[in-house]
């Protein structure tokens, strides 16, 4: 069967007559009412060659260090909203003499692509195909259709927040995915996490590629590509329901210099960015990655590693890395509680990350260092990528995973990352993980995915998304006679402050007219519920009392008050 009649919609032809080209796969096509093929933008656009040669390496081969990759496709705009757009993307090897190349249609339209490798059988391919536009519906229901993530440069607050490629406001909520990259885990039970964390509200999972051993065979240069294909299951999953997996391909070690080397991983970062460039993920150049010599590797290859992942990516999208903060033995030699101590200056580093690690006096940490980072210039946005995680139910008390989310978010982040249960080292039935002396809900009895921090960060999501929270900016100094002031206003507008311990503050209202009627609600977080209601006029401070208080309440509990201008 030719190419033309497995995909009518795509008129895949040959310049060179050596060899057929392969079957050209379309992964994310549906069927067009006239009975063709269509794409549609942001999704995996798949071209499959066959080559003439087979190499002794491929992975090592296909991939020169500094060098060129062996194959390559130039995708060119020639109708509708894709008129005038180029992309050269890179193509990968599959195994055998099968390299594929990944695109993701940035804009509907028609698309042309034409192939080029020194290889006759990679060189020449020849197609078109049509982009078909997603529906407002549509991308509602799933947006991930609104393209990869961008730092937000347009609107309230430039730099601060992130955005999906078409300008919608995008925000961070995070789960931490760490060790769910394993062939081991049953696909059903990948699925079970997505659905739950999606109907939660997550928007990211945090996923470790495990370049160090796992992935890429005791020497770093021969990758399981059965285990790869499993997790681009996972991936493309994720993204299906509307989360965006962030991905990190090396976590440091000491010597990571001496057992893998720079060159292996660079050439393994360069092959999961042409692998996984077509999906909705974020790069992350290393995990608890130290800017001294913890690995051996030195500052400068980890901003060089940060140029070579931008020139590798044609879609722009959002580079971060995540460090080791002080007091942990990988960041003794170089501490740093955020990416912004060392690299905020660098032109590659899109957001600052910060892990304050897990103990009571490291959450503490947590609006110091992002108010550290939002006073950087220039504005980039702050995530807390690894806080304290709710390890079994209890410990920590949920109450502080609320307190490092809300305290985060409201002293300027973009956002937040939860980590609890089984799921922050993937720890289920059909491959169990022996976790030393970190806290661990061992038994599968009770289900760890709704425990009480992870329910309570969805509804901090739920509530966030139900109104314009990328307006808000960090105002403290609106509080007063308060010891903790967690305040993000739009003044004389709109103030979201969260009361650490119950009690009374004083808001200040102003520039509102005494006239002004303000709206305020009263949230019980350990209820995720509104707990009481009322109004109070503007142009001035006024005092806001919390429902329950000691001594009538001998426990005390953290509340989060929402003010809103009445005609707003």
């Amino acid at each position: 069967m030719s190419t033309e009649q497995r995909n009518p919609s795509v008129n895949h032809t040959r310049a060179s007559a050596a060899k057929p080209a392969g079957l050209v796969l379309a992964a994310a096509l549906l069927a067009s009412p006239a009975g063709g093929q269509t794409a549609r933008p942001w999704e995996t656009y798949e071209i499959e060659l066959t080559a003439q040669t087979e190499l002794s390496n491929a992975y090592v081969e296909g991939l020169p260090d500094k060098g060129p990759p062996r194959v390559r496709a130039t995708f060119t705009g020639v109708g509708g909203d894709a008129k005038g757009l180029r992309y050269m993307i890179a193509g990968f090897w599959d195994g055998g003499r099968t390299w594929r190349v990944r695109f993701a249609p940035p804009a509907a339209g028609e698309w042309s692509y034409v192939s080029s490798s020194p290889d006759a059988g990679l060189s020449g391919a020849r197609g078109r195909f049509t982009c078909s536009a997603w529906t407002e519906e549509e991308k509602a229901a799933n947006p991930t259709r609104r393209g990869f993530l961008r730092v937000a440069r347009g609107g309230p607050r430039p730099g601060r927040h992130f955005a999906y490629a078409d300008g919608t406001p995008f925000l961070w909520i995070g789960d931490t995915w760490w060790n769910w990259a394993r062939k081991e885990i049953y696909y059903s039970t990948f699925q079970k996490l997505a659905d739950d964390r999606a109907a939660k509200g997550f928007t990211v999972g945090q996923m470790y590629l495990s370049g160090n051993d796992r992935l890429l065979g005791r020497d770093h240069d021969a990758p399981d590509l059965d285990a790869i294909r499993h997790i681009e299951q996972f991936v493309r999953y994720a993204n299906s329901k509307g989360i965006t997996v962030w991905i990190h391909p090396w976590w440091s070690r000491k010597g990571l210099n001496e057992r893998v080397g720079a060159e292996k991983m660079r050439r393994w970062w360069r092959y999961v960015a042409h692998r996984f460039g077509a999906y909705n993920v974020i790069w992350v150049l290393g995990g608890e990655y130290n800017m001294n010599n913890y690995g051996g590797l030195g500052l400068q290859f980890w901003k060089d590693l940060g140029i070579l992942v931008r020139s590798e990516d044609p879609y722009g999208r959002i580079i971060g890395t995540h460090p080791t903060p002080p007091g942990w033995q990988g960041g003794a030699e170089a501490p740093q509680w955020s990416t912004g101590e060392v690299l905020h200056a660098e032109p590659w580093l899109d957001y600052n990350q910060s892990q304050v690690g897990h103990g009571k006096w490291r959450n503490e940490m947590i609006p110091s260092v992002v108010a550290a980072d939002y006073a950087r210039r220039p504005a980039k946005p702050v995530v807390v990528t690894e806080p304290w995680y709710e390890f079994i139910e209890g410990n920590p008390p949920a109450e502080e995973i609320r307190l490092g989310a809300w305290s985060a978010v409201l002293s300027g982040a973009a956002g937040h990352t939860y980590g609890g249960g089984q799921v922050w080292w993937a720890h289920v039935p059909e491959a169990p993980i022996k976790q030393g002396n970190w806290p661990l809900q061992e038994s599968f009895e009770k289900d760890t995915l709704d425990y009480p921090g992870a329910v309570s960060i969805s509804f901090m999501a739920r509530f966030l998304k139900s109104l314009e929270w990328w307006r808000l900016e960090p105002h403290p100094e609106l509080v007063s006679g308060y010891p903790a002031r967690f305040c993000s206003a739009v003044p004389g507008r709109e103030y979201v402050v969260y009361i650490r311990y119950g009690g009374a503050l004083k808001l200040d209202l102003r520039p509102s007219a005494p006239g002004d009627v303000f709206r305020y609600s009263w949230i019980d977080l350990t209820q995720s519920r509104t707990a009481r209601e009322g109004a109070v006029e503007g142009g001035m401070a006024r005092e806001f009392h919390t429902p329950e208080d000691y001594p009538g309440q001998p426990r005390h509990k953290d509340w989060l008050l929402h003010v809103r201008r009445n005609r707003d």
